[in-house]
């Protein structure tokens, strides 16, 4: 009977692999995403996000394979509002849509899965960013209205127009010099009454601007889309949204959530409400907060709790919502990245405010009864430094069961708000060699499938140990599915082993093992006396184990 039991589930498997793995939901019990054979789905990965013209990067097949390898089955690509709609209010762009539809689909041909980001900065050319088309950008002020205190702003140099810079020049259709907008640091570019200006018409439909409505009429654009593409796991609706008007309303700069329940609340809902769920096949929604005043580098840095009074969607739809954030350690103070990221002497400064961030944003998520997803970090260059802040984050985000995150960014690339020519941020050095320091920083061992819930994750980097505990559900016909790199982690090989209590399980008849490929290990607890039980993963270093 338990050969044909096997023999079943592995048909089972092989039948509905084609029509449902690539489908993913949220357990609103467990708050962890899932396909809907039902096993419980962790993603690590890196974004794709590409600023200016053509918008897209370039991923080569050899590339994909390095992903694989590396443990990524998700991408965070940009497919930014101004590359959508392009030329003219509701003129959109189907053959850049039909490019980003070609690596999506290659992506998920090789079990890369990727969330379409609605990415910004600082929101438009205008204003020395990039994200909404250039034409709802017009007859911007250039003076910050609202009494006192922007007045007072500007004489600190805070409200301060992009026209008022002498280093900025301007083309024909006024927009600055990308090159010179380099010459000031970016940040400072948010609060210009210019930039204020813009985000505020996005959040409140100001006429005759009636930006909102263009926003959601982006979204439904997009949505109606990738309804369709299994490749596509969801949507995130605004990348590091800004608070505006702070100049007209102080409350939201000092009041840490209003401006995630007043302004982001609304605009999320008709987004979700307008755009995903009226496609006809939602995908999720990896809502935003915003990057402050929830998160102020000040004081050692202060992390407060967000806004949102339920998901955008309301509580009806919280299977189809995760709460996805951002973790920088240039975030906490103003000097810690002076030489352009933290260096090593601050790396217990940086682990303090990830912590705080990540553990304020996981008491939210469970509040608001979703999962959490880190979907930037990182952004480092190949040292010792960089490795310190990937494992901070990576470590905290398996200590809360994060569903997963995303490093920053794939490959290098011209990007208006960074700094020019780091060549920083990516995984390949100029002459194409891999950064291997931040890779291995990246590649740890996890469970990217799990038949059942899982309860525990956590890789030791000192020992390459693995270990990992989860409830089987032998219900589901499918199998777990063991991500391990051996060249960065076990050169000698290492050992697999599945425990239940003090019972070491036994291939064949508590379950089955398989190998697709040098980097996963494929199992299926098969044993319906272990239903419901707890079960023990282990990956060992046969180094570790070898007599010394």
């Amino acid at each position: 009977m338990k050969s044909l039991r096997i023999l079943l589930s592995s048909l089972f498997v092989l039948l509905s692999r084609a029509a449902y793995q690539q489908q993913f939901f949220v357990n609103t019990t467990t708050r962890s995403i899932q396909d809907a054979l039902g096993r419980t789905l962790i993603f690590h990965g890196v974004n794709v996000v590409y600023k200016i013209e053509p918008y897209t990067l370039d991923i080569a097949d050899s590339e994909i394979e390095l992903m694989k390898q590396w443990g990524f089955n998700f991408v965070r690509m940009g497919v930014m509002w101004e590359a959508v709609e392009r030329t003219a209010k509701g003129n959109y762009n189907d053959t850049y849509l039909d490019e980003v539809e070609k690596l999506i689909n290659k992506l998920g041909q090789n079990g890369i899965y990727t969330l379409v980001d609605g990415h910004q900065d600082v929101i438009s050319k205008r204003v020395c960013g990039e994200g909404m088309p250039v034409f709802y950008a017009n007859d911007l002020p250039t003076k910050c209205e609202g009494g006192e205190i922007p007045l007072l702003a500007q004489d600190f140099g805070i409200c301060k127009s992009l026209h008022d810079y002498p280093n900025i020049r301007w083309d024909a259709d006024g927009n600055p010099n990308l090159d010179d907008c380099f010459k000031n640091n970016w940040v400072g570019y948010y609060p210009s009454p210019e930039s204020i200006e813009i985000f505020d018409r996005l959040y409140t439909n100001k006429e005759p601007y009636n930006l909102t409505d263009a926003y959601v009429a982006y979204w439904k654009k997009v949505a109606n889309r990738f309804a369709s593409n299994p490749n596509v796991i969801g949507y995130d609706p605004l990348n590091e949204p800004f608070p505006s008007n702070i100049y007209t309303n102080l409350s939201l700069i000092y009041e840490p959530g209003l401006f995630d329940s007043e302004k982001l609340q609304p605009l999320y809902t008709r987004a979700f409400n307008e755009a995903y769920l009226a496609s006809g096949d939602p995908k999720i929604s990896f809502f935003e907060p915003s990057q402050f005043p929830d998160e102020i580098g000040i004081l050692g840095g202060l992390v407060a709790h967000l806004g949102f009074t339920e998901v955008p969607g309301g509580a009806q739809h919280k299977d189809k919502h995760i709460l996805n954030d951002h973790t920088y350690c240039c975030q906490l103070s103003a000097d810690i990245c002076a030489s352009g990221e933290p260096p090593l002497s601050r790396a217990a400064d940086c682990l303090e405010w990830h912590s705080k961030r990540i553990n304020t944003r996981a008491i939210d998520a469970e509040r608001l009864g979703v999962p959490l997803f880190i979907s930037e970090f990182g952004d480092c260059w190949d040292n010792d430094a960089c490795v310190a802040e990937i494992e901070s984050v990576i470590q905290l985000c398996d200590e809360v069961l994060c569903s997963g995150w995303a490093y920053w960014q794939m490959k290098n690339g011209f990007n208006p708000t960074m700094e020019p020519n780091t060549g920083a941020e990516g995984f390949f050095y100029a002459n194409g060699t891999l950064q291997n320091k931040k890779l291995k920083a990246l590649t740890h061992t996890y469970l990217q499938k799990v038949q059942g819930e899982l309860l525990y994750n956590k890789f030791y980097t000192s020992t390459s140990t693995f270990s990992a505990r989860f409830k089987a559900d032998v219900k589901i016909l499918a199998q777990s599915e063991l991500y391990w790199n051996k060249g960065y982690w076990y050169p000698e090989g290492a050992i697999f082993t599945l425990s239940s209590g003090n019972k070491v399980l036994k291939e064949g008849y508590d379950y089955t093992q398989s190998s697709s490929n040098s980097y996963t290990i494929q199992f299926q607890i098969i044993n319906e006396a272990l239903h419901g039980k707890i079960i023990s993963v282990e990956l060992v270093s046969k180094e570790v184990i070898a007599p010394q």
